[in-house]
Order: C-alpha cells, then structure tokens, then sequence
C-alpha cells in the first residue's frame, strides 16, 4: 500500500465560492503583475504574485484566515508556521481570525538564519510540541520555503509531524510534487490556472 501523498495539490475549498471568488479579485487587482522577475526558487518568470499585497489588505486578511482557520478544524489540526517572511502575515491573520472563529490556534513561524542577538533563537512564537503543525506560505513555487521551515524547525530541537503544507497561491512548477516526495500534501487556495495570465 502506497502511503506517499499525491503529488495533484488539493483545493482547500472550491474556486467559485462567494468569498473565494471576491479573494481572487483582490489578487488580480493587489497583486498580480507582469514583467520580468526573479523568483526566490532562483528562477525567472514573466509574471509574480505579490501575495503580501493581499495578505495585508483588510479584507484579503479576513477572507485569507477564515479559509486557513476552517481547514485546521476540518483536519483537526491547532498549530501552524511558516518561514519569514512570506508566511509571517499569513500566519497572523489565520491566528487572529481562530480567535474570531472560536477555534484559538498556536502559531509560529521560523527565521532564515538565527538573530544575532537577544534569544538568538530561529522559531519565534508558539509551536506545539510533539503534536501535528501545518506549514503555510504565501505563493509555492518549487516547495523550498515550506522545506526550509521544516528544517529549521527540526535544527532548533523541536519535534513535530507534519503531513499538509498550504499555500495561498499554488504557481504550479513542482511545489506539490516536491512536498509529496517528503510526505507532506500540499493544499492550494488558488493556482496560477485560475488567473489569466497574459504571457
């Protein structure tokens, strides 16, 4: 019996409800944009989801948290990260939207390096130990962010599982295949599919 995620990312909810669709309209006119850019996987692409742009919009927050918050309750799931800085808003909105909700989760997020002063430590916030956390980002790409937290989580002396990772954005390039080759499903609001993209 095959254990091992798909490698298809899930939909955390369907792409034509009411406030998945107001969400996409937020990033077609906040964040979405064309040109020429390099993309922290290292490549080059002619178009870029500004995710924070939406994610630090009032209305992309609340909409952003409550869809994070109801599938940490489907999945039984109360803690989750991210690596800075794309999951850092991201992570925010999901903990202040659990409060709203009723369903309070722990939340962290994981430094690229450690500070060089103060408690110099790379996990800042609040992790559950030995339990399950979700990994979050803003825009997938390859999966390398969401790995990253991973690793820095496990460098600090934390022991937790995790099997699902979720990403506002899903750019379509491998992130899903990436994470499944690690045991982790990867579970998409959008994907790149869903916009129109002049290229």
């Amino acid at each position: 019996m095959n254990d091992r995620p798909d490698a298809i990312p899930a939909r955390v909810a369907e792409p034509d409800s009411p406030r998945l669709k107001r969400l996409h309209a937020i990033i077609a006119e906040h964040s979405l944009m064309t040109g020429d850019f390099l993309l922290s996987s290292g490549r080059r692409s002619r178009y870029l989801f500004q995710l924070r742009q939406t994610v630090l919009h009032p209305e992309g927050a609340h909409i952003i948290g409550g869809v994070i918050v109801d599938f940490m309750r489907r999945h039984g799931l109360a803690c989750l990260g991210g690596l800075e800085m794309g999951a850092v808003p991201v992570v925010t909105a999901t903990a202040v939207r659990s409060h709203d909700l009723g369903y309070p989760v722990a939340a962290f997020f994981a430094r690229k390096r450690a500070k060089a002063h103060g408690a110099r430590e790379r996990i800042d916030g609040h992790i559950t130990e030995g339990g399950e956390i979700l990994l979050v980002d803003d825009v997938s790409t390859t999966g390398g962010s969401i790995l990253r937290a991973l690793e820095a989580i496990g460098e600090s002396g934390h022991e937790v599982t995790c099997r699902h990772a979720l990403t506002i954005v899903d750019r379509e390039e491998g992130a899903a295949e990436n994470l499944a080759a690690r045991g982790i499903t990867l579970h998409s609001i959008l994907r790149k599919s869903d916009f129109d993209i002049p290229l």
